[in-house]
C-alpha cells in the first residue's frame, strides 16, 4: 500500500455574507493558521438574471452586467476588509471575486487557485433555491477535487466561556 501524504497548502473561504460566513471563516483561519497554508477568500458574484442589464442598457438606460458586477465588487471589497482580512494576522491572505453560478465559480476557483482544501457554509443566502435544487455546498461537496470542510451554521458554534 503506498503512503498518502496530504499537504494543506492553500484554503479557499467560500464566504457569501450570509450568516453563515463568520463561523466559516472562522473554521478556515483556523485550519489555515494550524496547518501554516495559505488563505484564499472567495466571493462569487451570482450573475443568474444579468443578461437583462445589458438588453436595458442597449434600450438607453445606461445599466450594463459588468458595471453593476464592478459596483457590487467595490461595496463588497471594504465589507472584506473590515470584517475578515483585517482579523488574519500573519496568515497570508488573498481575497478573490469571480462572477458567474457560485458552485461552478467554487470549483473554478479550486482548480485556478490549486487549492488543497474549501471550507464552505452548509447553507448560504438562497434557502429557497437550496431546497429545491440541492446547495452551493452540496454541489461543491459532490465534484470538488480537493478536501471540503463543511460548515454547520453559527447556531452550532460553540463560544469560548
Amino acid at each position: 500500500m503506498e503512503e498518502c501524504r496530504v499537504e494543506i497548502r492553500r484554503i479557499i473561504a467560500a464566504l457569501d455574507l450570509s450568516a453563515y460566513s463568520e463561523i466559516t471563516f472562522t473554521h478556515a483561519l483556523t485550519l489555515a493558521r494550524a496547518l501554516g497554508a495559505e488563505l484564499i477568500i472567495l466571493n462569487v458574484i451570482n450573475d443568474r438574471g444579468l443578461e437583462v442589464l445589458n438588453a436595458l442598457g442597449a434600450e438607453g438606460f445606461g445599466l450594463s452586467k459588468d458595471n453593476y458586477v464592478e459596483t457590487v465588487r467595490a461595496d463588497r471589497e471594504p465589507e472584506f476588509q473590515r470584517d475578515y482580512l483585517s482579523r488574519v494576522g500573519e496568515v497570508p491572505t488573498r481575497l478573490v471575486f469571480r462572477v458567474g453560478l457560485p458552485y461552478e465559480q467554487v470549483l473554478k476557483a479550486i482548480e485556478k487557485e490549486q487549492a488543497d482544501m474549501v471550507v464552505i457554509g452548509a447553507k448560504g443566502r438562497s434557502n429557497l433555491a437550496g431546497v429545491l435544487f440541492g446547495t452551493t455546498a452540496e454541489k461543491v461537496i459532490r465534484r470538488a477535487t480537493c478536501t471540503v470542510v463543511s460548515v454547520r451554521g453559527p447556531e452550532h458554534c460553540r463560544l469560548p466561556e
